[in-house]
């Protein structure tokens, strides 16, 4: 019987050793992808999801993706966020983590994220707490996020630009026609004079 439990011990302190290797090469593979996902990140948003449902975080998640599709929401461990931070050199960025944290990625343009995020609270009528902004290594107020909701994206600038430059070039295309039109004018009148002073000489 003794020999039976010392066997039944060591296959459980087996089991649960495995269990712990297994939690810990959970935990730096999360680690590694969250140091993916910040570094590659133009902006990071550190979001309180306090108060929120399984099903409102869905929905979130989704109204956000669709809204702006290189964007990422996941909520994360702060001890394991902080180890990523850290590993991926950018030690600022763990103090997006306080209380429940969700961290909303932007992977394309800086303003695309607080914009979604802002227009999507505005109509769902959420009140999400922000921790903070992370972006060009710097860590910002979660002020920043409709400061940046409010500026245009780079497309819409480029619009604007391309529409102001519309008006100067129309006009300046027309100074030129009508200086085009004023050479020709005056090249055909003197070469009429010319042809005129030729037949009174003969």
């Amino acid at each position: 019987m003794v020999a039976g439990l010392v066997v039944e011990r060591d296959g459980a302190a087996e089991a649960t050793d495995l269990r712990g290797r297994m939690a810990t090469e959970r935990k730096r593979e999360q680690v590694a992808l969250l140091e993916e996902r910040l570094g590659r990140a133009s902006i990071t948003i550190g979001i309180d999801y306090r108060g929120l449902s399984v099903k409102d975080m869905q929905q979130l998640r989704r109204g956000l993706r669709a809204e702006a599709p290189e964007t990422e929401l996941r909520v994360i461990k702060n001890t394991l966020w902080r180890r990523a931070a850290e590993g991926a050199g950018e030690p600022g960025a763990a103090e997006l983590a306080a209380e429940a944290t969700a961290l909303l990625f932007g992977f394309g343009d800086l303003t695309e994220a607080p914009r979604a995020l802002q227009k999507y609270t505005r109509e769902a009528r959420l009140e999400l707490p922000i921790h903070g902004v992370y972006v060009e290594g710097q860590l910002q107020d979660g002020s920043q996020v409709s400061a940046l909701a409010d500026v245009p994206s780079r497309p819409e600038l480029m619009a604007k630009v391309a529409g102001g430059l519309n008006s100067p070039v129309a006009g300046l295309a027309g100074v030129l026609s009508a200086m085009f039109r004023d050479v020709a004018a005056i090249v055909e009148a003197r070469a009429e004079q010319l042809e005129s002073a030729e037949a009174g000489a003969e």
